[in-house]
C-alpha cells in the first residue's frame, strides 16, 4: 500500500470513528451533509485527524477542510513539509 493510499486510509477510519460511520460511507461525506458534521462536529473531526497524524493544521486552513478528499490531500502537504 503507497503512503497516500495509507494516509486516505487513516483518514477515513478516524471520519468513521468520530462520525460513527463505516469508512466504506466516509467519501461520500462532507461538512454539512451528516447530523454530527456540523461546525462543532468538524473541530472534534480536525482535532482528531490531528492527534492522529501528529500535526497542526494552519488555523487558516481548517474551514477549507470539508471533506475527505480536501482532508488527505491536506495531511499529504502538511505531512511533507
Amino acid at each position: 500500500m503507497t503512503e497516500n493510499n495509507q494516509i486516505k486510509q487513516r483518514v477515513e477510519e478516524t471520519l468513521a470513528r468520530v462520525l460513527g460511520v463505516s469508512p466504506n460511507e466516509v467519501s461520500a461525506l462532507g461538512m454539512g451533509l451528516h447530523p454530527r458534521w456540523d461546525s462543532m462536529g468538524h473541530m472534534e473531526l480536525i482535532m482528531q485527524i490531528e492527534k492522529e497524524f501528529g500535526l497542526r493544521f494552519p488555523t487558516y486552513e481548517i474551514a477549507e477542510l470539508v471533506n475527505p478528499a480536501a482532508i488527505v490531500k491536506a495531511v499529504e502537504r502538511v505531512n511533507h513539509k
